[in-house]
């Protein structure tokens, strides 16, 4: 019982007539999903692709993706999912950053690829064997091996590979199976692309618990509420924009959610309002919090908690928490914001060929995870935005996060996000980049609900209101250096809509 690919040969064995993942109007049963897993372990074992090798993964959310994932982790080689929005050059980067052995890649990004110039071997879906022998050797990865290798999204600065072992995801998945009852009686409706950590989660917790995945190459409101009736979804995820987008969309009054138990969000901050929202609706809205290094686990909330508005949950089950502050590392009391350090075995192994960063993230067995959080008397955390995040104007803390949350609720706001910009009187000041609503938006009104719920330096200084979607990356993150920049060019510029 060695890697997450058991999982798949053990569902094929006690329900292989069941269905493991659709997408596009195609369903595979276990057994069908364990025969490709087979067949493509055999021909990247033909081309010399073995143990601690490394196999890429260029592809949106498709079963294909899962065959590649799982046929990695029969050979004992290490997974390399690639972000579907790269272009050539950053391609390239990753793929020699890698040192890819093979690339296995969906022929829509055949462009991207040849302006890589990659100098391996790359498997296009299309002529992927159909046929082969069972994979009947001894697959030489233990669950203590390492078996992905995972970029981050680089909404900060430039992405960096984590290094997990194959066990890493045994443990995250754990969360999904003892705390949130995933079982293969579940049903998972799943917009988020599968080469990120959110998505590896979502794969790895219905090959372990034997659900059906039902998979979105990409995200459609229409299509979402199509799939979660047609298919009697129990589960949904998607990151927070999507789960706005569906209560946004005409169809939300009227859709047959009553199969749902559950839905689940992550990857960024989400609204109070937006988890009360979809509770109304009868469906507990859960976020959680994770990061790549971790392998998307840190905090879990329960359904029977999804009325904990704000809340990312208590500590995973087998994750162990403190928070300290950044400077000191010392232990902080319940209330007061710090950074938050990970400790347990979904923890990464390190970053890939970066000993000194390394160093810097994993000290005495925690992770220093560069984000801020608070826990409440009763042990519920919220999230408070990154560190380097961090605003100081006048000589005090504000927190992006926090001021973002109430903004979420204020009249006419689609969507928020608060950065901080040089200011010759405060130091830094506060700014708050606002995607008007159909209905339109005051910045009084905005300001006015800001003033009755935060302390008078938390408000925003000056606003930039527009029609535009917010710049995020491909894994639903704010890009917080695309905001960042827009803030600065409208202060040079002198466009800032004081408060």
């Amino acid at each position: 019982m060695q890697g997450v690919h058991w999982w798949v040969r053990k569902w094929a064995a006690i329900q292989g007539n069941s269905a493991a993942v659709t997408c596009e109007g195609e369903t595979l049963t276990w057994s069908e999903l364990d025969r490709r897993v087979d067949v493509l372990a055999h021909h990247l074992a033909s081309l010399d692709v073995g143990a601690g090798d490394r196999v890429g993964c260029l592809m949106p959310s498709c079963a294909e993706f899962l065959v590649t994932l799982h046929a990695a982790s029969r050979i004992g080689a290490i997974f390399v999912p690639l972000n579907i929005r790269y272009t050539a050059r950053e391609l390239q980067f990753a793929a020699r950053h890698a040192g890819l052995a093979v690339l296995a890649a969906d022929e829509n990004f055949a462009g991207v690829v040849a302006g890589a110039g990659l100098a391996v071997p790359t498997l296009w879906r299309t002529d992927w064997p159909a046929e082969g022998p069972r994979w009947d050797r001894e697959t030489p990865a233990g669950w203590d091996d390492d078996g992905f290798l995972l970029f981050t999204s680089g909404s900060t600065g430039t992405p960096r590979a984590v290094l997990h072992s194959q066990a890493a995801f045994l443990w995250t998945s754990m969360d999904a199976v003892l705390i949130h009852r995933f079982s293969r009686d579940d049903v998972m409706v799943s917009p988020l692309p599968l080469c990120f950590t959110g998505g590896l989660n979502v794969a790895t917790a219905l090959a372990h618990c034997g659900g059906e995945l039902v998979l979105m190459p990409a995200f459609d409101e229409d299509t979402a509420f199509d799939l979660i009736e047609s298919r009697r979804a129990t589960l949904f995820h998607g990151v927070p924009v999507m789960c706005q987008r569906l209560l946004d969309h005409p169809r939300w009054a009227t859709a047959d959610l009553s199969s749902l138990r559950l839905a689940r969000t992550g990857a960024a901050p989400v609204s109070g309002g937006l988890m009360q929202a979809w509770l109304q609706r009868g469906v507990p809205l859960s976020q959680g919090y994770g990061s790549t290094e971790s392998a998307g686990s840190g905090f879990t909330l329960p359904a029977e908690d999804a009325n904990r508005f704000g809340k990312c949950g208590r500590p995973s089950l087998y994750a162990e928490v403190r928070i300290v502050a950044p400077e000191t590392g010392e232990t902080l009391p319940a209330g007061e914001v710090g950074e938050v350090l990970l400790r347990g075995p979904q923890v990464m192994r390190g970053y890939w060929k970066e000993p000194e960063a390394t160093a810097a993230a994993l000290r005495d067995g925690w992770l220093w995870t560069g984000d801020l959080a608070f826990a409440d008397d009763e042990g519920f955390y919220e999230i408070a935005g990154r560190s380097k995040e961090l605003i100081i104007t006048g000589g005090l803390n504000v927190y992006p996060a926090e001021v973002e949350h109430v903004l979420h609720g204020a009249p006419g706001v689609q969507d928020v996000a608060v950065v901080g910009v040089p200011s010759d009187r405060w130091g830094e000041e506060v700014v708050a980049v606002v995607v008007r609503g159909p209905g339109g938006l005051a910045v009084g009104e905005v300001l006015a609900h800001a003033r009755g719920r935060l302390a008078g330096y938390k408000c925003p200084k000056s606003f930039i209101v527009r029609d535009e979607p917010l710049s995020r990356t491909a894994s639903g993150k704010i890009a917080t250096s695309d905001i960042r920049q827009l803030a600065l060019e409208a202060a040079s510029a002198g466009t800032l809509v004081r408060s």
